[in-house]
């Protein structure tokens, strides 16, 4: 039986207008893509001004005109050529890029795949030249009246490949892109004028200014932001970043530009979050603005054709500084108080002008004026809102309550007359919640606990203000900090079970089990192999003694593993952990004395005013705010 005959495939060079068209599905993703490649032009030209003019989500039309050195008219069609560019010139320059673009496929990958009329005028010429391309393919070329710069359209874009234009998003998505690209554009260069509009709407139009102005016009919707500053290691860091009640639920708020290219990283937009610590809750992500200065000599940036992406020789090392300058800005604002001892101003006033609304507790967002659509106090309104008076006030009952007095600069507890507490957990189930009717209050700073409510919030009284504090947020606040500290210097001490307990592992939590282990042992857990993947636990830490073992390593392994996956630290990831899963649950009664010895607690705390999942610990109503909502405001 005869083979049937394969004709041999022949190896020979692709048309150019072919290549330009694969080259566009790398360079031209989006009609954002565009307004990116093109602007990017603009700003390499010497443009102080630039327009940004967008039609049905850009798919109509894109029109970039800018007033920087054109095109002189010998070179415009030499600009639509594959590979030709004015950026670099031999293989050294590559080491030290310092333009925004440099590969040369822009415009000819823009022209293959759309109609694209450029009319470029420079300084010395008396008119300016006009040329038209479709699909790639040369139209026009002629004389053309215009001032001094490049004004480029490009319309019907995809219109020759409808598998790309069919594969769009739809227009809202689109012009998300859009506005998100201009946005970081502008930010990037805050020097050049920009102005931006899309469908005959103009959407913002900028002078140049400085960089604050900017990055809170565009994100701040003119609020107030923190500066952040420094130059750590291998980078210099500069830009705006918001506070914690600006934050979304989602990555578009921030942005990372270095040496002014407006990048995409993994790494750094997670040092980017980081840098907040517990201030954010779990899913909300800060907005912002970084402009990062880094040795061109150690940045790759010829990673792919959108030159979004990096390669940074020194990750690591910037992603760390990024961490510490934002925690500074933080810190230098006020978001996040440095307490030193001997300083007179109470601790509770530092948290008021902090603290955030929890919505849980809050129903409505006029419950608490100034309160954001997030459920967040405003914090331009919290020094008004969250002063304390100095006078006390009396104990409503006219009982004589049982005091405690504290140093709030320290956290010390200076003198307990009615008994001496000690710096226990409070034990759960609480003792008979009888044993004290009394409220007891923390007389330094006239807080006093005056109630309960659903077994879970404790309420304080502080002169016209109550203080509302979530029983689990705050213990497992004090937990945290108290675990960590005693995992740092080896102090855990774990409870043996009375009969070991065998416990078999799924891969992932063994992998993680693998990597954890000995970390897991300092933490209080007598765990080890006993063949394939079961381990043998022999002890828990005290904190969770009253825990099933099984069940309890089971959930502090996938906890593990999940906060590992965001990048937290692995002995914090075990500590928050711990903490959340001993701290007091709703419906654990407190006696009054287990109360007061938490608050205690609490006040002692590095950051007293979140727990590790970034929930507030407290809320404050004032009585101004009552007084409004029963009408007699």
């Amino acid at each position: 039986m005869t083979q049937p005959t394969v004709k041999r495939p022949v190896i020979r060079p692709l048309p150019e207008r072919l290549i330009n068209k694969i080259a566009a599905g790398e360079v031209v993703e989006r009609p954002s893509a565009v307004v990116k490649e093109l602007v990017e032009n603009a700003m390499d030209a010497g443009s102080t001004r630039i327009e940004i003019i967008v039609e049905k989500s850009g798919s109509r039309l894109i029109k970039i005109v800018d007033n920087g050195w054109g095109i002189p008219a010998d070179q415009i069609e030499i600009a639509f050529s594959r590979h030709a560019t004015s950026k670099i010139t031999g293989f050294s320059d590559l080491d030290s890029i310092t333009s925004y673009g440099f590969r040369g496929e822009a415009l000819p990958s823009i022209a293959s795949v759309s109609r694209t009329r450029m009319v470029s005028r420079t300084a010395d010429a008396e008119v300016g030249t006009e040329i038209i391309y479709e699909g790639g393919v040369l139209q026009s070329r002629k004389p053309a009246a215009a001032p001094v710069g490049t004004t480029i359209e490009v319309e019907n874009l995809f219109f020759n490949t409808p598998a790309r234009r069919k594969f769009l998003k739809t227009e809202t998505t689109e012009a998300r892109y859009l506005s998100r690209i201009a946005m970081a554009l502008a930010i990037g260069r805050c020097d050049i004028a920009f102005s931006f509009s899309m469908n005959g709407r103009t959407v913002f139009s900028l002078p140049a200014s400085e960089l604050g102005p900017r990055v809170s016009g565009l994100l701040g919707f003119g609020k107030g932001m923190v500066k952040v500053s420094g130059d750590p290691g291998p980078v210099s860091i500069a830009g705006y970043i918001g506070k914690p009640d600006q934050a979304q639920s989602n990555r578009w708020g921030h942005f990372l530009f270095i040496n002014g290219r407006y990048i995409q990283s993994a790494t750094l937009s997670h040092a980017f979050g980081a840098g907040y610590g517990d201030l954010l809750p779990k899913g909300l992500y800060p907005i912002g603005a970084l402009l990062l200065t880094v040795n061109p000599a150690e940045i790759d940036v010829n990673v792919h054709p959108a030159k979004t992406e990096v390669r940074l020789s020194q990750e690591w090392e910037i992603h760390d500084a990024i961490v510490s300058c934002i925690r500074d800005g933080l810190r230098h604002d006020g978001i996040i108080p440095v307490f030193k001892t001997g300083d007179k101003e109470p601790d509770i006033r530092v948290a008021n002008r902090l603290a955030f609304a929890n919505p849980e507790t809050v129903s409505r967002q006029q419950a608490i004026p100034g309160m954001g659509a997030r459920g967040f106090v405003n914090p331009e309104q919290m020094r008004e809102l969250y002063s304390l008076p100095d006078r006390s006030t009396p104990n409503v009952g006219g009982e004589s309550p049982a005091v405690v007095r504290v140093d709030t600069s320290t956290g010390e507890i200076l003198d307990t007359p009615s008994a001496p507490t000690t710096d226990r957990t409070p034990e759960l189930p609480a003792t008979d919640s009888s044993e004290s009717s009394l409220p007891v209050s923390i007389a330094a700073d006239n807080i006093r606990l005056v109630g309960r409510f659903s077994d879970l919030y404790m309420i304080m009284q502080a002169g016209d203000d109550l203080y509302i504090v979530d029983q689990h947020t705050a213990h497992e606040r004090v937990l945290f900090e108290e675990t960590l500290r005693k995992i740092e210097k080896h102090q855990m001490v774990g409870q043996h079970l009375l009969l070991p307990v065998q416990v078999e592992l799924n891969p992932e939590q063994f992998a993680v089990y693998t990597e954890a282990g000995q970390l897991l042992n300092e933490a209080g857990f007598g765990v080890a192999e006993f063949g394939g993947r079961t381990v043998r636990i022999e002890t828990v830490p005290i904190l969770l003694s009253g825990k099933s073992p099984e069940r309890v390593f089971r959930k502090v392994i996938d906890d593990i593993a999940s906060l590992k996956k965001t990048g937290y630290d692995l002995k914090k990831a075990m500590a928050q952990s711990i903490a959340c899963r001993a701290a007091v649950m709703a419906g654990d009664r407190l006696n009054d004395r287990e109360a007061v010895g938490l608050l205690e607690r609490l006040l002692k705390c590095e950051n007293r005013y979140s727990c590790p999942h970034g929930r507030p610990t407290f809320v404050r109503i004032s009585r101004a705010d009552l007084d409004r909502q029963f009408g007699r405001g």
